[in-house]
């Protein structure tokens, strides 16, 4: 049964939860020259391509680039779902418009 306030509702849910979580995706995708800035500062007295490579082999980074990969996955898997309710409403609401037009008509042959 189409019910557009159902509808609606699951969209705003589906909606808010892809937004937090591209909102997580792109906070860590900010501040990963941050990251990698930090790390390179524990590093003194090298230079500037010694402690680079130092910051990107460093475990906090890859923990950082894991995270990073994590939430991107999950913004994603959000967007997908998000999408998805977005084309069932409209294929839903098709349907919906489609029996409405197919009574009428039938409406029509019966007068």
């Amino acid at each position: 049964m189409y019910n557009p306030n159902e509808i609606y509702q699951k969209l705003i849910e589906a909606g808010s939860d892809w937004a937090d979580k591209k909102a997580a995706y792109e906070f860590l995708d900010d501040i990963t020259k941050s990251v990698l800035a930090e790390i390179k500062l524990d590093m003194e007295g090298s230079s500037d391509a010694e402690r680079t490579s130092y910051a990107l082999a460093n475990g906090e980074y890859f923990k950082h680039l894991e995270d990073l990969r994590e939430a991107r996955k999950e913004f994603l898997h959000a967007q997908v779902k998000y999408q998805s309710m977005q084309a069932l409403a409209d294929a839903r609401r098709t349907e919906a418009s489609t029996r409405r037009a197919e009574a009428k008509y039938v409406g029509m042959q019966d007068g």
